[in-house]
Formats: C-alpha cells, sequence, structure tokens
C-alpha cells in the first residue's frame, strides 16, 4: 500500500508544470489527473506533469537497469527515481530536491552494480557498448554523492520528508481532469511509440495482420470473386457465342453441294 502525504497548497501562479530532469512539460499547463491511466508512473496519475507522450522516454529509463541485469531492489529504486518527474510538485519545481535518506536507500541496494558516464556527464547503468565501466562504490562514496552524480539535488536532513524533499510518496491531491484524447490522436501516438521502440506484442500483431491479409488474397484465389469479377461480360459471352455459331463460308457451301450431289 503506498504512502500518502499532505502537501501544502500553493498559490495557483506558482502550480505550473517546468521541465524536469529528462521531461519535457508544457509550461502553460498545470498537473492533471490522467483518467486515461498510465503506461508508467502511474502511481501519480492522480496528479501528474507528466502525460502519454512522455512514457517512452520514462520507459527507456526505466529499462536501463533491466538490461544491464542490475538487482531487483536496484530496479526499482531506479524506477521510483526516474518517476520522481511525475510527481506533482517536482514536476512543478515547488519541490527541487531529494531526500538524503532516499539516496541513501537507492545507494545501499546499487553500490555493487557497474556504471559509466553518459554524455551528459551523468551516470548511466553500464551495459552494450560502454567502454569504461566501474561499480558504484568505486564512483561515489555516500548517497548524496551518489543522487548528485545521477543530476538530482539533494535536500538536507532537516527537510520534512515529502514535503520539502522527495521521499517517494505521493501527495493527497487531485489535479485538474484531463482533456479527452481523441481516438485518433491516441492511436497515432501508440504508433509512433511503437516505431521507436517496438514491442514483442506489437511485432506479433504485425505480422498476424499481414499473415491474414495473405491468406485472404489466397482464399479469394480459390474461389473466385465473388463479385463476377472472374466471370465473361454479356459482350464477351456474345461474342464468343457468336464465334461458336458463325455461318460457313460460300466456298464451304458450294463444297457441301457438290458432295451431296456427288452423293445422289
Amino acid at each position: 500500500m503506498e504512502d500518502y502525504v499532505q502537501a501544502a497548497s500553493k498559490n495557483k501562479s506558482d502550480n505550473i508544470c517546468r521541465s524536469a530532469g529528462v521531461l519535457k512539460f508544457d509550461s502553460e499547463t498545470y498537473p492533471m489527473q490522467r483518467t486515461n491511466g498510465m503506461e508508467v508512473c502511474s502511481k501519480y496519475l492522480k496528479s501528474t506533469c507528466c502525460n502519454a507522450t512522455h512514457s517512452h522516454a520514462l520507459r527507456l529509463k526505466i529499462r536501463e537497469p533491466v538490461v544491464a541485469k542490475f538487482s531487483p531492489k536496484c530496479q526499482a529504486l531506479t524506477e521510483e527515481m526516474t518517476c520522481s518527474s511525475c510527481h506533482p510538485l517536482m514536476g512543478t519545481w515547488e519541490m527541487k530536491t531529494v531526500c538524503p535518506s532516499l539516496c541513501n536507500d537507492w545507494y545501499r541496494v546499487c553500490k555493487n552494480e557497474y556504471y559509466a558516464y553518459s554524455g551528459s556527464g551523468t551516470l548511466t547503468p553500464c551495459y552494450g557498448n560502454a567502454l569504461v565501466c566501474s561499480q558504484l562504490k568505486a564512483i561515489a562514496d555516500s548517497g548524496a554523492d551518489f543522487c548528485v552524480h545521477m543530476g538530482f539535488h539533494v535536500g538536507s536532513d532537516a527537510d520534512a520528508e515529502g514535503i520539502d524533499c522527495f521521499d517517494g510518496s505521493v501527495p493527497e491531491v487531485i489535479g485538474e481532469t484531463e482533456p479527452t484524447e481523441p481516438w485518433q490522436v491516441r492511436l497515432q501516438r501508440m504508433l509512433e511509440d511503437e516505431a521507436k521502440n517496438p514491442s514483442g506484442l506489437f511485432i506479433a500483431g504485425v505480422f498476424i495482420l499481414i499473415t491474414m491479409m495473405l491468406m485472404g488474397s489466397r482464399l479469394a484465389r480459390k474461389l473466385g470473386d465473388p463479385f463476377g469479377g472472374d466471370q465473361l461480360s454479356l459482350m464477351e459471352q456474345q461474342q464468343q457465342s457468336g464465334e461458336e455459331m458463325e455461318p460457313p463460308s460460300p466456298a464451304d457451301q458450294a463444297t457441301d453441294e457438290t458432295t451431296i450431289s456427288a452423293a445422289s
């Protein structure tokens, strides 16, 4: 069961979404209640600046420690930290720091995993074609140091957890109602997301669709065109009938008459 904390109320003008972490938010919007649900970071769906368009970027970051085969506990806390941008107060910059205790917990479960420096200077799980990898405990010597290396700002021990700094809890607030998304827009977005990072289910669906189309084409050729496309038109039938019933030529008639006279 998730922990809920009472967040302090802020002025409406302070409650606008601001880009956080790897996510780019629309600065003219406020945290909203995602009535259509969220594919990732769904614990914040009651109030968040994240929406369906951010699913791809979030999913990639969450998948990194999974692909790197980190321990389940390290994977879970890395996902927690990745989803921090979807926290309504982190997404509006009303809360800008991570609680030291959470950084310590994260460091403790990930210190034996291997990391490498990304192009932006932050740490990233080591996998694939990374050339230089080191255990986290050789790079950072504390939870606060780890959080800084991951691009987070760390609060102080005097901060109230869940109010002054991010601790992974969910504020007991409900955002504005999310506008209804037309199904055409939703379908196009889903296809674009899958094109960027195709899942096994999407690939299987495309394969089944192509197979059904090929089988349908073969069946149609076998059974014939149900609309009569493989049948002769009326004019073609008349022409063919005329060719079959074509009267004999004068030379053929003369030959036949000569044959009859000789016989009699």
